[in-house]
């Protein structure tokens, strides 16, 4: 992995990308994308509006439209809330 990852920041992600899919966190897989949960771009503006809220940071939905995978865009709000700014590294493993 490149960089530290925020993991209170990365479960947070997690958490709520679950709870707008309907599902429990531990459901996720961490290849899944928004589309594979039957969210779209509403639902990333949702998410990262909720971020905001959570974090006091500003999010960029577009963070989760450019990444392929849940995963990815979570440790990349994680990266940017513990202040690394943007990376493309890989992501830590899915909370279980």
């Amino acid at each position: 992995m490149t960089g530290e990852v925020d993991r209170a920041t990365y479960d947070r992600v997690w958490q709520k990308t679950a709870e707008l899919a309907g599902l429990a966190p531990g459901d996720l897989d961490p290849a899944c994308t928004l589309e594979s949960l039957g969210l779209d771009s509403s639902d990333a503006v949702v998410l990262a509006m909720e971020l905001e809220e959570m974090t006091g940071r500003s999010i960029d939905v577009g963070i989760f439209l450019r990444f392929e995978t849940i995963a990815e865009a979570a440790a990349e709000v994680a990266r940017l809330i513990a202040g690394e700014g943007a990376s493309p590294g890989t992501s830590p493993e899915a909370p279980g």
